[in-house]
């Protein structure tokens, strides 16, 4: 799986999100967008939700990984802040 189907995925997955949304809480769906954290558009709950559905479409691709595993939440900067660097977690997860 290359970059590009990856981030396709994530952005699936945050128009997704939207669909539950009211219109005032819509999450920005770009390459560049802020997910968590300082600027982020998403709470923990909404995290978690969205990385269930990357989970569950990446799984239908036949590559069965948590993202929200220890090594996540290790890291010194969240995989979680932006599209571009969940994008890069979810290639390293792939390929480990």
């Amino acid at each position: 799986m290359n970059r590009h189907q990856i981030q396709t995925i994530v952005l699936d997955a945050l128009h997704t999100a939207n669909m539950a949304r009211a219109d005032d809480q819509q999450l920005t769906i770009s390459p560049e967008a802020p997910l968590f954290g300082s600027g982020g558009q998403l709470d923990s709950m909404g995290l978690v939700t969205l990385m269930i559905d990357i989970e569950e479409a990446l799984a239908e691709g036949g590559h069965n990984i948590i993202l929200t595993a220890e090594r996540a939440m290790s890291r010194e900067q969240s995989p979680f802040r932006d599209v571009p660097s969940l994008v890069a977690y979810i290639e390293d997860c792939l390929v480990a």
